[in-house]
């Protein structure tokens, strides 16, 4: 399905406000966080969160998941949509050089 001019700018702007928001507002530590891709629904109530992380992907994705709440609060105060989208964080498996 195509997606819209209006989907690939919500995108756009969802990836730049985490990697924002992981940087300031909710660091990782010494976990090293990379937003892959960033795919939001059509009507966007709903946004898939593609990761990679330096240390254990699958743990960083389900703590986040557990705090989306909290990370669509913060979203919402960095960009102006009507509605901040049901988010998801989806770990990519790591690949070796």
């Amino acid at each position: 399905m195509k997606k819209g001019h209006k989907t690939e700018k919500v995108n756009s702007a969802i990836k730049k406000a985490l990697s924002e928001i992981f940087i300031y507002d909710m660091p990782l530590g010494d976990n090293l966080l990379t937003i892959v891709r960033v795919d939001t629904s059509p009507d966007l109530t709903k946004a898939d969160i593609y990761i990679t992380a330096l240390k254990d992907v699958e743990e960083l994705s389900k703590q986040l998941n557990r705090k989306k709440g909290y990370i669509g609060h913060l979203l919402g105060q960095r960009i102006k949509i009507r509605r901040i989208p049901d988010l998801r964080f989806i770990p990519l498996p790591q690949t070796t050089i």
